[in-house]
């Protein structure tokens, strides 16, 4: 108990860091990869969360060494699950292939697989299991052909405590992408224009949303609703974070804004951002599909409005104009000017112009920004907090 506590404690996939562990149960163990695959039910503050860890004799977590990475997603990909699960395919899955871990991930571990020549496929191994259909692959199973995502060539399923549960997930890899957040930041960085780049990500974030409405039903609510929604979610910010008190009236002014209509909402990516997206060769792909790794499973398969997402990526074009700055780089002359460049070329490639509804959604956004930043990076406060001031003055 007291390795696996330790392991757990000092891992960048475990979501509870600010509490102690209480106990730790292992609900599977099975060899696997030349250690032992576990699924932990981890007890702390009064709750508990599931965990999926791959530990060696001491108790150390082992899923990070390349070699064993490779052990693991072979036999995944031989079609005989690791320890123990069921394989679920759509596609036939080529073996023969080696396998490196993907670094700097935070939720979740990304194995890429290869053969002789190129990368194809990628493994994501979920570290925190919850009971039910996993969005990732729910939402990339029913849009296969879509040009702007990563299709899913199947999953590995437990059902543990009688409710099936997605230990994995196999899909195609994107050759030859960037990373979207790190290729605004070079825009950035030579003061150049991502208009045209912008307008693009709003074309691909467009079809997306399309083919998630095409393939899933799509609902009208009242805005009153959303209304509710969002004062809660502002209530629950400013007792995180007194320096928001200042704006509450004003923000919640902005809220009731919205009327007494009705709005569509549908199923969307759900935590969209720059860091959420490849610049593929031919176009944007969008990824991680899983919505806010905070947020309950249940609360992140709701519908929502699409402009949920296009807020989050006006917010993460408005980080990266002023990440420089706060970096102490070189970065653009006029930070503001970069940011609603991008911002009004991603609209138009989107479709969509100003309206209370997106104003709602990308204040409610800096709101958790400001209460992210001041948690984990003060030094960054300022950029959120100065969004929410222009948003409700």
């Amino acid at each position: 108990m007291d390795n696996l506590a330790r392991m757990l404690e000092n891992a960048r996939f475990y979501g509870a860091k600010s509490e102690a562990i209480d106990s730790i149960d292992v609900v599977r163990e099975a060899p696997a990869a030349g250690g032992t695959l576990m699924v932990l039910r981890v007890h702390h503050g009064g709750r508990s969360d599931l965990y999926q860890v791959l530990v060696d004799a001491e108790g150390s977590d082992v899923l990070a060494d390349a070699d064993v990475a490779t052990d693991y997603g072979a036999a995944l990909l031989g079609g005989e699950p690791a320890g123990f699960g069921g394989l679920h395919t759509v596609a036939d899955l080529p073996g023969g292939l080696t396998g490196r871990m993907i670094s700097g991930e935070q939720s979740n571990t990304s194995l890429i697989f290869s053969d002789d020549t190129a990368d194809r496929l990628m493994v994501k191994v979920f570290r925190k299991l919850e009971p039910g259909v996993n969005p990732d692959v729910e939402l990339l199973s029913k849009i296969p052909d879509c040009p702007n995502v990563a299709p899913v060539l199947g999953w590995v399923t437990e059902e543990i405590d009688g409710e099936d549960h997605v230990l994995a997930m196999v899909q195609d890899f994107v050759a030859d992408a960037r990373d979207g957040w790190k290729f605004a930041l070079g825009f950035a960085a030579l003061d150049a224009s991502f208009g045209a780049e912008a307008a693009l990500l709003g074309e691909a974030t467009r079809a997306v949303h399309t083919a998630l409405a095409d393939a899933f039903p799509t609902e009208e609510v009242p805005a009153t609703e959303l209304t509710r929604s969002l004062e809660e979610h502002l209530d629950h910010l400013v007792a995180r974070a007194p320096v928001l008190e200042p704006y509450a009236d004003a923000a919640r002014e902005r809220y009731r804004a919205l009327g007494d209509g009705t709005h569509t909402v549908q199923r969307i990516h759900g935590d969209l951002h720059l860091g959420q997206v490849l610049r593929a060769p031919e176009a944007y792909v969008l990824i991680d599909f899983e919505g806010e790794p905070a947020r309950p499973l249940a609360e992140r398969r709701r519908p929502d409005s699409a402009l949920r997402d296009v807020a989050g990526i006006i917010r993460s074009l408005d980080y990266a104009a002023h990440f420089h700055s706060h970096s102490g780089e070189q970065g653009p002359a006029a930070p503001a000017e970069w940011a609603a460049g991008a911002t009004r070329e991603f609209l138009a490639g989107y479709g969509v112009g100003a309206s209370p509804l997106l104003d709602a959604y990308v204040l409610d956004k800096a709101l958790y920004e400001v209460v992210y930043e001041s948690d984990n990076r003060p030094g960054w406060v300022d950029i959120p907090l100065e969004a929410v001031k222009r948003l409700v003055g």
